[in-house]
This record gives C-alpha cells, structure tokens and sequence, in this order.
C-alpha cells in the first residue's frame, strides 16, 4: 500500500473562489429626482433603493436631517415608503410639502444613497385663464394666446380652443402650437364675427378653466414692415427629443420667413420640417444646438428674433471596478466615468457620507473622476457612489468594497490517506486570502 501526503503551495494569482460580495445594494429608480403631487390628495413614494438580504430603509431631508413622523401629515412605513397625506392649506408646511429628500439603503455590504429628489405639494387654488383681443389684416395671420397665471403656468397647460363655443379642430387655417397658442392664417373678414376661447388643465388636480371669449379685428391691408407676432427663446431640450420653434409675423405685402443657424440656411434634413407655426425639429442630435435666427422680410424692410438652442444628453455614470474584494494596506483605485453634457461636477461618498482627502484618500483628474484609498484600512470597507451634477441633472454609480486581513491561510485541510496501489482518491482542500490563493499540490510517496 501506498502512503501519500500532498503539501500544499500558495501563489497570488485568483482562481475560483467564493463571489467577492455575499451582499447586494441597487437601485429601483435611480433616475427619480422629482415629485409634484395634489395637496387634496398626498402622495405615497417607495424608497427607490434596495438590499439583498434584507436592507434596512431610511429618509432624510437632503440637508441630512432625520425623518421623523408627524400624525396625519407624513409617515414613513416599515417597508421603506414615504407617505404624505392630503392636508389642508392651514397644514401647510414647506419643509415638509416642498423640501428636497433622499433614501438610503443599507445592509451588511454598506449604504448607498438615492440623488435627491425634490418633493412638492400643489395647491387647488381658484386661477383665472383670460386671452386679449387681436387685430390684423386681412390676408395676415393672427395669434391668440392663452394668458395663464405665474403662480400656476407650471401645472397648467392648453388642452383646446373653442370657436364659438366649438372646439377648433387643427388645419385648413387654423393652427395649435405645442405650448398653446391659436394661430389663424390667411385672415379674412368673416373671423371678427367669432370669439375664441382657450381650455386649460391643471395637471395634478385635474380642474379645466375656460377663458374668456376674445374677439379679432380685421383690417384692410395697408403697406408696412413686418411685425413679429411670436417667436422663441433660448433653451434646452434633451437628445432624441423634438422642439418646435415659433416664428410668425404680420405685414404688408406678406413677410416671408428665412431660417438660419449660426449664421448659415439650415441644412437639407427630413428632420427639420418648416411650418406655419414655426420650425420643427424632431430627433435632436447634439449638433443641432446652435445660434437660431428667424429672419421676416417685406419690400418695406425686416425683422428678426435669436434664441439658442442647447440639445443635452443625459447624464450617465459608470464606477469602476464595481465590486471589489482586496487585502487591507492595499492601493484602491476607482474610476468614475461621466458620459453626457459637459460642465457637471463629480463628488464622492462611502456609506452616504462625503470622502474628504486625507493621508489615505486623495481625489484626482480634471473633472475629480479618480479616487484613490492608500494603504487601505478595514475601517474603508464599503459602498463607494459618484455623482455626477449638472444643473437640475444628477447620475450616480456604486462599488462595494471589501477589505480583509489578506494572509493565504487554510479554512479545511485534508489528512493522510492509505490506499491501495490503482486505487482511485480524492482530497479537498479549502483557503482563503486576499486576493484569492492559488492551491499547488506537492506529492510525496512512502514506500
């Protein structure tokens, strides 16, 4: 019989180990950033953060204050879901109904953070909508527009025009803009006869407002320069997206309409459509932002409007490695990469709370994408997240690390073995390190 012992070697190369993380973190809805709801009617918002196992749930204001329950105005339940209840005006509270928060989500792999997202309470507050008087000459165009309160322009929009009490269905000369505006063109001394009202929407009340009736004055054409009705102003739409910018003017003879951008005729695109309303621009690329000029000329002179269009592209973050399990005293090195509009700025947390430099962090690159942990402590194990900002734009990505005491060391050895010679036999061996040993087997016989 043979009598066999196998000695076992340790490298630090990786082989096939146990996963780097037990535990998981992530995210529900990482993009929610925003919530507008009805003071009638509250609102009920799952913390858009998880854990697996179980994770245990918290808000908190964005300035980093605890949520703390107030009866019959906010709760937060035992699954982790904020709840604000309908409440009169006189319960009002600001810091409460329009406050920024954030969630958190932690278990035994660390605590991630959500982006903070803005919770606001609307009121159902009595709004008038009202549209002025028009003029304009026969064989001209006009434009009514729906006069909308300040106080409520964010939550009300146009949903129709009436035309003596009938709703105007969209073509032959009659034209809807995609913020609400009536344009007539071609006018003619039959459109006096009518009035013309508009119909708004309160988004999250759902109340319908009609205005008053508004009536047109048309006059017969008379030679002048051309007036400018309606035009654009700068913004900011992001990619994939369509934009409608509104140019009509009135004179005599008829202006005609010339659009450029930066300075240059538009380029032959299917995308670009020229309407009555306006220029359409559909499935905004990144280099349709530019200087746009519309341009209306007559025989008596000109005119023209500028606005800026910015398209943008959303913010996205990619942290790497996304998961890490290393010794301690090593040198971690994570890596934030930002895709998306330019001029946002980057800042770091581990465990939801900011990463200062000191003698083991430091934080590098032009945009403070690169963190690096020198000689790393366990007391830096956890879930590191970068945020990416940009105005009211904010991406996050997340790493958890793990760091241990790294010495190769065996976790379930093996004995001696008799057996018989062509005999088959197995032996085990289970160990552990940081990173991962390599197993080698050494034989040695005894005769």
């Amino acid at each position: 019989m043979w009598l066999v012992t196998l000695l076992l070697l340790y490298s630090l190369q990786k082989v096939k180990s146990e996963d780097v993380i037990s535990t998981r973190l992530y995210f529900v809805n990482a993009s929610l950033q925003r919530v507008t709801f009805s003071s009638s009617v509250g609102v009920s918002l799952p913390c858009p953060a998880g854990g697996a196992p179980h994770a245990i749930l918290r808000w908190y204001l964005a300035a980093g204050d605890d949520i703390y329950d107030v009866p019959h105005i906010r709760h937060v339940h035992s699954n982790g879901t904020l709840q604000l209840y309908p409440f009169s005006p006189s319960a009002y509270n600001s810091i409460i109904h329009d406050n920024e928060y954030f969630c958190t989500a932690e278990n035994m792999a660390g605590k991630i953070r959500s982006p903070s997202i803005h919770i606001k309470a609307v009121f159902r507050e009595p709004y008038t909508v009202r549209v002025a008087d028009q003029r304009s000459m026969r064989g001209n165009v006009a434009v009514f527009k729906c006069l909308i309160p300040s106080a409520v322009q964010e939550y009300v929009s146009v949903v129709s025009w009436e035309k003596d009490t009938v709703s105007i269905v969209p073509g032959n000369r009659f034209f809807l803009t995609s913020y609400g505006a009536l344009y007539i063109s071609e006018v003619q001394k039959e459109d006096a006869l009518s009035t013309y009202r508009c119909i708004t929407k309160h988004k999250y009340s759902g109340e319908t407002r009609q205005s008053n009736g508004a009536r047109l004055s048309v006059m017969d054409p008379t030679e002048s320069t051309p007036t400018v009705l309606d035009s654009f102003q700068s913004g900011e739409v992001q990619i994939g997206h369509s934009v409608e910018l509104p140019c009509i003017a009135s004179g005599y003879p008829n202006p005609t309409i010339r659009w450029l951008k930066d300075g240059r005729p538009l380029p032959a695109d299917s995308r670009w459509t020229r309407r009555i309303t306006g220029l359409t621009i559909s499935d905004l690329r990144l280099e349709d932002s530019g200087n746009y000029i519309c341009e209306v000329t007559n025989s008596f002179g000109s005119k023209e409007v500028t606005g800026r269009l910015n398209v943008i592209e959303p913010l996205r973050v990619t942290l790497s490695p996304k998961n890490l399990k290393t010794g301690i005293s090593s040198t971690v090195i994570l890596s934030c990469a930002v895709q998306g509009s330019p001029h946002y700025t980057v800042s770091w947390y581990r465990n939801t709370e900011p990463v200062l430099p000191d003698q083991h962090f430091s934080i590098q690159g032009a945009h403070n994408e690169t963190l690096f942990i020198s000689a790393a402590q366990k007391r830096h194990s956890g879930a590191y997240q970068c945020f990416a900002t940009r105005k009211v734009q904010t991406a996050q990505d997340f790493s958890i690390i793990l760091l241990e005491d790294g010495t190769p060391r065996i976790v379930s050895p093996f004995s001696e073995r008799v057996v018989i010679p062509g005999e088959p036999f197995s032996l085990g061996c289970t160990a552990k390190g940081a990173p991962p040993p390599t197993i080698t087997g050494l034989w040695m016989m005894n005769l």
